[in-house]
């Protein structure tokens, strides 16, 4: 899975700030990742195919799929399976399952390979050719396909890891910027795990607190999703917010938060975030330093 850099998250919530679109840094973490992950992959290829002796693809299966050393999770992005599609399946992705999971799943892709190479009447050949310190390895038909199908399941599994996380990553830097621009005092911004009573008894999860003058706690949900997302309504019943911000909102969910006269802050295409912020701070009445908000 992707993890963001601290200038990623930054510059997310620079752009959150200013109504900007954020998901070019997503976009561009994504691939600077995946090509990461391209060129260390080619270089284990090379490695691989000089060093085997095997034909077709045993060497392939020997050094990505029953390589002990190489993490199950990364074995099975080699034989064209990520991780949580096989909890999506099995509800669990324990170390004997994945790697049962990568090694069938190999077996079914070299069989469907060779079905293709049967079957085809137009004779369609495909090679990679690879250079690494002066060394050249070509890779055929077959190693070319199941290469090709790793890369792809690995952009799959980073892709997919980046949007579900980068929310989380932002939620808490980008109300602490907000308070910090608008002079909101440390004493009432809480952006730690909060518990209800007993050590092991967790309050439902909740992306900020606030508190108000009289110290009144205001529960504050920060959604990073699209226009139309119903996650967005559910989420003022099941968590008791009391102040939403959302990248972008859907008329039906503006209603919606109207009607429960529940302040929500909409980012996208609002060249006024920060004043849209400092008047719901007044409205709440949690206090905040006016001063402060004009010399920012």
């Amino acid at each position: 899975m992707i993890t963001f850099e601290r200038q990623v998250i930054d510059k997310t919530v620079e752009k959150l700030i200013k109504g900007e679109d954020y998901r070019e840094e997503v976009v561009n973490a994504i691939n600077a990742s995946f090509f990461d992950f391209a060129i260390t992959f080619f270089k284990k290829i090379v490695e691989a195919k000089l060093e085997s002796k095997e034909i077709s693809l045993e060497w392939y299966k020997q050094n990505f799929i029953n390589n002990n050393k190489l993490d199950p999770a990364e074995r099975a992005i080699y034989a064209g399976m990520n991780k949580k599609t096989i909890t999506n399946i099995y509800g669990r992705a324990t170390k004997d399952i994945v790697l049962d999971v990568a090694k069938s799943n190999f077996a079914y892709l070299s069989n469907l390979i060779d079905e293709l190479k049967q079957d085809s009447t137009d004779k369609i050949g495909i090679s990679i050719k690879l250079t690494y310190r002066d060394v050249y390895v070509e890779l055929n038909l077959a190693e070319s396909l199941l290469v090709i199908n790793a890369l792809a399941t690995k952009k799959a599994a980073i892709r997919g890891g980046a949007w579900s996380s980068i929310g989380k990553k932002v939620e808490k830097p980008l109300v602490t910027k907000l308070c910090q621009i608008c002079g909101v005092p440390k004493d009432y911004m809480d952006d730690s795990i909060f518990k209800k009573n007993g050590e092991l008894d967790y309050d439902r999860e909740v992306d900020y607190k606030l508190y108000d003058m009289d110290h009144n706690y205001i529960r504050v949900e920060v959604k990073l999703m699209g226009r139309g997302n119903p996650e967005s309504a559910d989420v003022i019943y099941a968590r008791d917010t009391k102040f939403f911000i959302a990248d972008t909102l859907s008329e039906q969910n503006k209603r919606q938060f109207e009607s429960n006269n529940i302040p929500y802050l909409e980012m996208k295409g609002n060249d006024k975030v920060i004043e849209c912020f400092e008047k719901i701070l007044t409205e709440l009445n949690i206090p905040h330093n006016k001063k402060n908000l004009k010399e920012n």
